[in-house]
């Protein structure tokens, strides 16, 4: 009979050693990921039709970035000998047409925002934020005034795409210290700061960065290498900016980058409005232009006659030689109130977006990314500071600096730098603001959409620890009396119990998700007992 009770009791362990049954496997999966599967396939469905259903948009300064018809100027240099940095012109010289240029834009647009989507995804843990980040940049993504520059032969495409796609591999880095993804990050970086020249101030920001890290131990040897390596193109950039300055009365006008620049500021910012006017000519003092200043008085666009003029004023001409560089900041210093308005006033066209006023949107895709993430000009100052103020009331008050520390400070970086970058853009550029300001318009929504999933990730933790907590007490609280339970009993009856079995909707811990084990059995649970 000993023997025979034995084997009766060392049944149940022969059993529970047996392999799990197939719905246990099918848990093992990382079914987590499959919204982001889901996502991941909506918005490659829409970039498809937008790639199929495109209209090619070419502008007068195309010509400046790929090689034209009857203007044989030459247009990639990497020592500056051409009208634009090489970063754009590169891209264009691949292929020989503008489609296939489409074609390339479409496909770096649609990998970079992949893959900041994915970065995100892979940086939050629970399902609230990395749905919220999936989403919201999905939408971003597929907003009119995004997608369109992709069939557009300018630069704002590839500059977006690489930005987006800096960002993404700076955070894969920080989250695996992966040296493929740093080499990439240094290189697409590289390329980056090449497309424009208003994006060095980006670069800066990601050299301190990148410097930041490099002083603790974990991140020091990556962060030291790349900060050297992206410091030789910063001065690679700085270096060779007089020679593109110069370099551009190749194209266009005959007047120097800095030269045209400065005339549209003056055009646009200074002759149309009587109280800058007056403190350029009184205080700076600049000469008047009679036929210049009436045509700044026009409602019309006018820039060639309003150049003819300019050089009709050769003391004019000598006076902007001399102040252009810095004339607009010793502006702002000496009427920092008016320049106040003045920013408040034309910021709002930097930052709302560039709908149907350049290349035009796809028909048959949604309209509601626009209106979500470019409302009307006069909400987009409100709407972007209430959600910036709230995003850190509740990262602050949920700890998602320390919860969620690299999205919530990266988000916030972010969109402080692209504010910053928009404003001290209006020293030097002016007329096109909404096509000068778009990077800074897309940067600053992803800024503030990686912010928000940092403080709903810390609020989800918060919630996540409270419920644990409560389920900690249970156990405690109801141990004592299982534990009497289950010595009253006699032997045979506690070896013949039957063994629990999990609802079908009972959670899984995610190490046993993941396939590993789940931890020490429940020792609440009587246990099988030998006679």
């Amino acid at each position: 009979m000993a023997t025979e009770a034995a084997e009766a009791t060392e049944q149940p362990a022969t059993s529970t050693a047996s392999p799990p049954p197939p719905r246990r496997r099918l848990r093992r999966l990382p079914w987590r990921h499959l919204p982001l599967l889901v996502l991941l396939g909506v918005y490659l469905y829409a970039r498809i039709r937008i790639l199929t259903g495109y209209a090619l948009f070419t502008a007068p300064d195309t010509g400046s970035y790929a090689d034209r018809p009857g203007t044989p100027i030459e247009t990639l240099s990497f020592t500056g000998h051409a009208p634009r940095p090489w970063g754009v012109p590169l891209l264009y010289a691949l292929v020989d047409t503008d489609a296939a240029r489409v074609t390339l834009q479409w496909t770096i647009g649609t990998l970079a925002w992949s893959l900041l989507i994915c970065a995100c995804w892979g940086r939050l843990r629970h399902l609230p934020a990395r749905l919220l980040s999936a989403a919201a940049l999905i939408c971003l993504a597929l907003a009119r005034s995004v997608y369109t520059w992709d069939h557009a032969i300018l630069s704002e495409s590839l500059s977006i795409s690489l930005g987006v796609a800096a960002l993404a591999l700076l955070t894969i880095w920080v989250t695996t210290r992966s040296w493929t993804a740093l080499g990439a990050l240094v290189l697409v970086t590289t390329w980056w700061a090449f497309t424009r020249q208003d994006v060095l101030p980006y670069v800066v920001l990601l050299v301190v960065v990148l410097a930041g890290h490099a002083a603790r131990r974990r991140y020091r040897w990556g962060g030291l290498v790349a900060t050297v390596l992206l410091l030789g193109t910063v001065g690679w950039q700085l270096s060779i900016v007089p020679t593109i300055d110069q370099s551009y009365r190749s194209w266009g006008t005959g007047l120097s980058l800095s030269d045209a620049t400065f005339l549209y500021r003056l055009r646009f910012q200074v002759l149309n409005d009587p109280e800058v006017k007056a403190a350029y000519q009184q205080e700076f003092g600049m000469p008047g232009c009679e036929r210049a200043e009436r045509l700044a008085e026009t409602p019309f666009w006018a820039m060639g006659p309003f150049i003819k003029a300019y050089r009709e004023c050769p003391e004019l001409m000598a006076w902007v030689q001399r102040e252009k560089g810095s004339v607009g900041y010793r502006y702002a210093r000496a009427h920092p109130d008016h320049y106040t308005e003045q920013v408040l006033k034309v910021l709002p066209s930097s930052l709302d977006g560039t709908a149907g006023r350049y290349a035009q949107p796809v028909p048959g895709l949604p309209t509601f990314p626009e209106k979500v993430f470019f409302p009307d000009r006069h909400k987009v100052l409100p709407q972007a500071g209430v959600l910036f103020l709230v995003a850190l009331g509740v990262g602050l008050l949920a700890r998602a600096f320390r919860r969620a520390r690299w999205l919530a400070g990266a988000g916030a970086l972010l969109a402080l730098a692209s504010t910053a970058s928009a404003v001290a853009g209006m020293m030097y550029s002016a007329g096109e603001y909404s096509r000068f300001g778009i990077q800074e318009a897309v940067l600053l929504r992803v800024g503030l959409i990686v912010l928000a999933a940092a403080a709903l990730e810390a609020v989800t933790a918060c919630l996540a620890d409270g419920v644990t907590a409560l389920r900690r007490r249970a156990p405690a609280l109801a141990g004592p009396a299982a534990a009497t339970a289950s010595d009253a009993g006699p032997p045979d009856e506690a070896a013949q119990a039957p063994e629990r079995e999990l609802p079908e909707d009972a959670p899984v811990p995610d190490d046993a998700a993941d396939g590993e084990p789940a931890g020490k059995p429940d020792l609440s649970i009587p246990q099988p007992r030998k006679t």
